[in-house]
């Protein structure tokens, strides 16, 4: 989206905004039940974004997918218009490079608010991933490290909300290395997760940017108590 087309979208919505990225490992492994089970989940979520009558203009919503390569496949703007392919596997997972791609998108959107006037809140991060890196500490230069440093500073200093969530038969090695909420995902429960996503950006929108918020149960798809 050019920079005209997003301040003509930010001027005709000028509702306070929460930016959420959405980095989602598409490698070989997730071949099969996972894939199809993501697309099923993603499909739920942008569904239930657009039903709300106030996520559906406070939402900005971009979509990252990492496997052959770090693709940008939903980009920030007006949620009533997305249009999102079906989502593939293959390829290896150049997880740090995702999530530095995302850290880059959310610090741009943040600047355009600034620019219109937009009031938001502190920007989302979601990782899935089942898998370790292809792009981390075996190369010669480790962007899961890069991407960590990052992700843990702007998590202490409350500027991001980061949730990394592991895909069965993945492990909490790398991605407790970005700081803020890990968890496993329950077997293939992408639609309990992303129903229990987009619960929780209504809960956030429904709140004023700068007051706190609880979130909702995550036992649907997950073991783990936040």
């Amino acid at each position: 989206m050019s920079l005209i087309l997003e301040d003509r979208e930010l001027a005709i919505n000028p509702n306070p905004r929460v930016p959420i990225c959405i980095a989602l490992d598409t490698s070989a492994s997730m071949t099969g039940n996972k894939i199809d089970e993501l697309n099923k989940g993603v499909k739920l979520f942008l569904d239930a974004i657009l039903e709300d009558e106030v996520t559906r203009f406070s939402a900005d919503i971009a979509i990252i997918t990492f496997g052959r390569h770090v693709e940008k496949v939903l980009d920030f703007g007006d949620v009533e218009n997305i249009k999102l392919h079906q989502l593939t596997a293959g390829g290896g997972t150049p997880m740090g490079g995702a999530v530095l791609e995302a850290l880059r998108m959310l610090e741009d959107r943040k600047k355009q608010y600034k620019k219109n006037g937009v009031t938001y809140w502190q920007p989302w991060l979601i990782v899935m991933t089942d898998g370790m890196a292809t792009d981390g500490s075996m190369q010669l230069v480790d962007k899961v490290k890069e991407a960590a440093i990052k992700t843990s500073k702007l998590v202490k200093d409350k500027k991001l909300n980061l949730f990394s969530i592991i895909i069965e038969p993945g492990t909490s090695e790398e991605l407790e290395t970005f700081g803020g909420k890990l968890a496993p995902l329950d077997g293939v429960k992408f639609e309990e997760f992303f129903q229990w996503l987009s619960q929780s950006v209504s809960v956030v929108s429904e709140s004023t940017p700068g007051t706190g918020f609880k979130l909702p149960d995550p036992k649907s798809w997950t073991s783990i108590e936040w």
